[in-house]
């Protein structure tokens, strides 16, 4: 039942029903008092059958034109593969619709920016599915960023190692679907939220390796062999002056697969502080002339205003990503920008761009001075 206090219900349709729509969007959203997931949609009509039975959904299609002519729907959260991302969009909007997308929004930077001028013309909410800003270690680090507490910032770490073994891992090991490797995947999550914590980066330099040919599937049959990195490098040199040294890679052994390690460090004339993903209720901290402790977060900072979350409820490393759900739904409802929105994305993308251009041409190369 709906609180008549929250008003008409949120319609929300679920485009891409894959294991990022399973394990963060659905149930983010069934958080949320007043939402109605509305329909479902995926091109796999297998996946489609058993999500509309597991999540008890009526509407299921796998086209998103029939899924909008059908029902009417406040907003969509798209989770499909990258190089569908910017078609669903401008269908999205078109029809009026608020949209959550995930990352990247689109294979470029000129791609993405099409997206950002097509919702904001359409006078949508529209939001990039940068998770890794709502995990409380992340809100708290940004905290004592900005308040000065660290002092000031002189040079960061950010680091995502996993291990996802050396079998073919489908449409993202294929640069004209996913527009590139551990950049685009991991490592455009880091460049939003380090320009989060420590401003706009000016230039970069880089490197990236292809390692595997990844042409044996899980099942034994072959495929293509990859065409986009299985490991990324590179340096950073912010406005501020500051720097970062950011490293991806999935052939980590060792860090997977419930190993992840994710690490975003940032160290300052006063202190030194760093984001766990395996801790995220935690932070370390060490002020000058001591080693690092955890320090808890406190509570203001476990999950944002307002969210139906409980911090001490599940498993922590998975609950703070539902917040994702609560921002874009109260964004909506309060009738004012998501954050991040398709903006952050689109500038993200710009500076994914630029690494890729660095690495490839082996050269310091200075981010574009391009608006979105």
């Amino acid at each position: 039942m709906v609180d008549d206090r929250l008003g008409a219900p949120v319609r929300v349709g679920l485009v891409g029903l894959g294991s990022v729509c399973a394990a963060v969007h659905y149930p983010g959203l069934r958080l949320i008092p007043g939402v109605q997931i509305a329909g479902l949609c995926d091109v796999d009509p297998v996946l489609l059958a058993r999500r509309r039975q597991e999540w008890a959904t009526g509407l299921a299609t796998t086209e998103l034109g029939a899924l909008l002519r059908r029902t009417p729907l406040d907003a969509v959260i798209i989770a499909t593969p990258n190089d569908t991302h910017r078609e669903l969009v401008l269908e999205a909007v078109a029809a009026g619709c608020h949209v959550l997308c995930e990352k990247p929004l689109a294979l470029d930077h000129a791609a993405a920016a099409s997206m950002l001028h097509a919702a904001a013309a359409a006078g949508v909410r529209h939001m990039t599915a940068f998770t890794y800003r709502f995990a409380p270690g992340m809100r708290y680090l940004k905290h004592l960023v900005a308040s000065g507490a660290l002092g000031e910032p002189r040079h960061a770490r950010f680091q995502r190692l996993q291990y996802w073994g050396e079998k073919a891992i489908g449409w993202r090991q294929y640069r004209c679907r996913a527009g590139s490797g551990e950049i685009a995947d991991m490592g455009i999550h880091r460049l939003d939220f380090a320009e989060d914590l420590l401003g706009p980066i000016r230039a970069v330099c880089g490197l990236t390796r292809r390692l595997l040919d990844r042409t044996e599937q899980r099942d034994g049959t072959r495929c293509a062999p990859q065409d986009v990195e299985d490991w990324a490098g590179w340096i950073a040199e912010f406005a501020s002056g500051a720097t970062g040294v950011f490293e991806m890679g999935k052939l980590t052994k060792g860090r997977g697969p419930a190993g992840d390690h994710d690490i975003a460090e940032v160290n300052g004339s006063e202190a030194s502080a760093a984001y766990q993903l395996h801790t995220p209720h935690q932070i370390l901290f060490a002020p000058a002339g001591e080693p690092y402790r955890l320090v808890p977060v406190p509570e203001a900072f476990l999950k944002p205003a307002g969210s139906p979350r409980d911090p001490a409820a599940g498993d922590p490393v998975r609950g703070f990503r539902y917040d994702q759900e609560w921002e874009f739904i109260a964004a909506i409802r309060e009738g004012r920008s998501c954050v991040p929105s398709f903006a952050h994305g689109v500038r993200a993308q710009l500076v994914a761009d630029t690494v890729l251009a660095a690495a490839s041409e082996r050269r310091w190369v200075e981010v574009p001075a391009t608006p979105c």
